[in-house]
């Protein structure tokens, strides 16, 4: 390493030059190349290097290392995505950690970085902006945020099942039987480290969709939010999910939180909901002397009723097995997808409840759901008259395009495309900043970055460029530790030279005789 490379590291609070990590989420059959090429072409605007980064490539020289006992294939494109999966789950398996491979980039990313006079520590990489694709676990998200922080952002990429099916077939000649078992697997496969791309998606921090040349706009929109633009302001849809995330917060079952809007004809917000157990007289329960909830009660009546179930088909059958061995055995059944004997009401259900409290019209208004609604809820959105669902969580489990192929029409499906002259409800996948980054990306003085202002004291408004623009949340090159003695030590000085201005005033009031 060459003297001219070391340099002490500098430990600051604010770093306008500080590195951004992006990740890319799709499933199978996305042709992301459009996504990746815009991303880079965009942070450029803003003086960044792009540094492209795939997985795919570290599988490939682990088991060149690591014989995990399953060799890359790539005779067929199917055979080389397929080997591909193998091979990532596999090394998994051995590693028994789920975010194994994205371990391998966080320490090449380490090992490129200068290494600083100080010991042990290292440079950072000025207006340098990783792109990593692509992600298929929730734990590597989850790791990626570990590690970076606000600092690393994920971009779901939406792609319709028929798109996705036509890419695979049509573009990269894979059979029709082959790329629906590639996209089937995929999305979410029943081994301990397989593939999880659908849970890894509703993870996004912003979501786009391939849909023509919309998905340039998206990410243009984004990143200028990203650098500090203080004049974009939600979009309508982004709006509505941001109230319905925030809805969700109030559920206190024990399963998990989903939260719903309905709006208006007209775009007014007229009711929330959540999913969470009724009170009598109307409405949900809240917290307090006669909350009577699940986790009040201790125990999910569903999750009883289906061993309950369980236990009976096991004994009508004569069937000796014990009863938490054959619930596991029974997990991914449809067995073990009934959800009727809850005691919550769904989030869609309460917010459509909720306008028949108020008098609200929900007919001709548009539902958000931070899941895709189950076939239960679906029949009563039908029947109540709302004329477009949007959602950003898919749930496998529900029934509901199965059940209502004439009613409900999915984006990218066969009957998306069928011309029978039938009336169908869109249930469209969800478009824009996600609720999780709303606070910081919109928010004028709550983001966890720096303030925005939008107007000088004149009131005249302050000019926004990119190339003069820096990110707003920015990864800080230091600990919280070293931040903190910076503070301190800041603080001490301050008071030093307070102290020494003031004796020095003293002095000049007071002239020795």
């Amino acid at each position: 390493m060459k003297d001219a490379e070391h340099k002490q590291p500098e430990v600051q609070l604010a770093y306008p030059e500080a590195e951004i990590v992006f990740g890319l989420v799709y499933p199978t059959g996305t042709d992301y190349t459009g996504v990746q090429l815009a991303l880079e072409n965009y942070i450029k605007r803003f003086n960044y290097k792009p540094s492209r980064i795939r997985l795919s490539d570290f599988i490939g020289t682990i088991i060149k290392k690591i014989n995990v006992g399953v060799s890359l294939n790539d005779s067929t494109e199917a055979t080389r995505i397929d080997t591909l999966m193998t091979a990532g789950n596999r090394l998994c398996e051995v590693a028994k950690d789920e975010a194994f491979i994205v371990s391998a980039v966080v320490a090449d990313i380490s090992r490129q970085r200068k290494v600083a006079v100080q010991p042990n520590t290292q440079e950072p990489m000025p207006k340098r902006a990783h792109i990593l694709h692509s992600l298929k676990r929730p734990s590597e998200v989850e790791l990626l945020r570990a590690v970076y922080g606000s600092g690393f952002y994920l971009i779901g990429v939406f792609a319709s099942e028929n798109d996705r099916f036509q890419y695979l077939t049509r573009d990269k000649n894979i059979p029709k039987r082959e790329a629906r078992r590639l996209m089937a697997r995929d999305q979410d496969e029943d081994l301990l480290y397989g593939q999880r791309s659908r849970k890894t998606f509703e993870l996004a921090d912003v979501f786009i969709h391939l849909k023509g040349e919309e998905y340039k706009q998206h990410l243009e929109r984004f990143l200028d939010l990203l650098f500090g633009n203080p004049y974009l302001t939600p979009e309508p849809d982004e709006h509505a999910m941001f109230l319905a995330y925030s809805a969700s917060l109030r559920s206190g079952q024990l399963g998990r939180q989903v939260g719903a809007a309905i709006r208006s004809s007209s775009g007014d917000i007229i009711a929330l909901g959540c999913n969470d157990v009724p009170a009598p007289g109307g409405g949900l329960y809240w917290p307090g002397l006669n909350d009577a909830r699940d986790h009040i009660l201790g125990f999910d009546s569903n999750d009883l009723e289906q061993s309950n179930i369980v236990q009976d088909l096991l004994k009508r059958l004569a069937i000796k097995l014990d009863l938490k061995e054959a619930i596991k055995l029974l997990k991914n059944s449809r067995l073990m997808d009934i959800t009727e004997y809850g005691r919550a009401v769904h989030a869609e259900m309460d917010a459509l409840l909720a306008c028949v409290r108020t008098g609200a019209i929900a007919s001709g208004g548009s539902l958000f759901a931070t899941t895709f609604p189950c076939h239960n809820c679906t029949r009563h959105i039908l029947a109540a008259g709302i004329k477009r669902v949007v959602y950003i969580e898919p749930y496998p489990k529900s029934m509901a395009h199965k059940l209502h192929k004439d009613a409900v029409e999915l984006t990218g499906t066969r009957e998306f495309r069928r011309q029978d002259g039938r009336s169908r409800i869109p249930f469209e996948p969800f478009v824009g900043i996600g609720p999780r980054r709303f606070y910081d990306l919109f928010s004028m003085k709550m983001s966890s970055g720096y303030a925005i202002e939008r107007k000088k004291p004149d009131g005249t408004i302050f000019r926004w460029r990119r190339d003069q623009a820096c990110p707003r949340i920015q990864m800080l090159p230091s600990s919280y530790i070293q931040r903190e003695k910076l503070a301190g030590a800041k603080f001490m000085s301050t008071i030093e030279k307070l102290e020494e201005d003031q004796r020095g005033i003293q002095r000049l009031s007071f002239p020795k005789p």
